[in-house]
Order: structure tokens, then sequence, then C-alpha cells
């Protein structure tokens, strides 16, 4: 289907609810007012994929490598990440969460689930469930590049 067979309404209207569900989600929890979207998004990627080079966070998250460092920094600065030197490449580091990033991310997670959980429920069954059998489709479209 391409975008001239897409109801440009619709899909306007789609995008205003996801940018406003992610916008609540993000005040949610009270130990994350202070990190930004991208790293948090970065500190979630680490936990999906594992230890990875800057270079390929930043391709991830789609900015820009000087970008990338500045937010590794940050995150190093708080505790949250660890550089370790690359087991095969010695020029480059690999970005791991430490103990410390695990745990915020869990307890961030947890708060987040818990609230949209409660509203959820409070949609009537049909809304909920449509809701919830979109998810995977929302996770494929928020992977295409």
């Amino acid at each position: 289907m391409t975008d001239d067979e897409l109801d440009q309404e619709a899909v306007a209207t789609l995008r205003g609810a996801v940018l406003r569900l992610g916008r609540r989600l993000r005040y949610q929890t009270s130990g994350d007012a202070d990190l930004s979207a991208t790293e948090l998004a970065v500190l979630g990627r680490i936990g999906l994929c594992g230890p990875m080079a800057p270079s390929a966070l930043a391709r991830a998250e789609h900015v820009k490598p000087p970008s990338m460092t500045k937010v590794i920094e940050s995150l190093q600065e708080r505790g949250l990440v660890r550089r370790d030197p690359h087991p095969t490449d010695g020029r480059q580091c690999l970005i791991s969460r430490t103990e410390a990033g695990e745990s915020f991310v869990a307890k961030t997670r947890a708060q987040r689930t818990a609230w949209l959980a409660a509203h959820l429920a409070e949609l009537d069954p049909v809304d909920r469930q449509a809701l919830l059998a979109a998810a995977p489709a929302l996770q494929r479209l928020a992977d295409l590049p």
C-alpha cells in the first residue's frame, strides 16, 4: 500500500496518539526525569542487543556519532553504562549497562508497565484487545529504518 492509498487523516491521528502516549509514558517515572529520550533509548538498546560499539549504537538509534559520544558520556557519568575493551578490535570499546543501569531500566519499565496496564484496564474490552493485538505491528513499524 502506498502513502496515496492510506487515509492521511487516520495516519495523522495514529501519529498523534503514538506521540502523546509515548510522552505520557516517559513522564510516569520519577527517576528518569533528567535523562533524555535518546539516553533512555540507548539503555534499552543495550539491554536488547547486549554490549555495543558506540558507532553501532549511533546507527541503531539514528543519531550522529558525536551525539552518541555525548549520550554515552552522560550515561557513564551517572554510572549507568561502562566502556569495556572490544575483544577483537583494540581501537574500539563496547558499551554495556552497569548494575545500576540494569536496576534503573528494570525499575523504569516496571513503573511504566504498571501505568499502562492500569490505563488499559479503563478501556472497554474491545479497545483493549485491539491495542494489544496491534502491539506486534507497532513494534515492526518502530523497527523499520
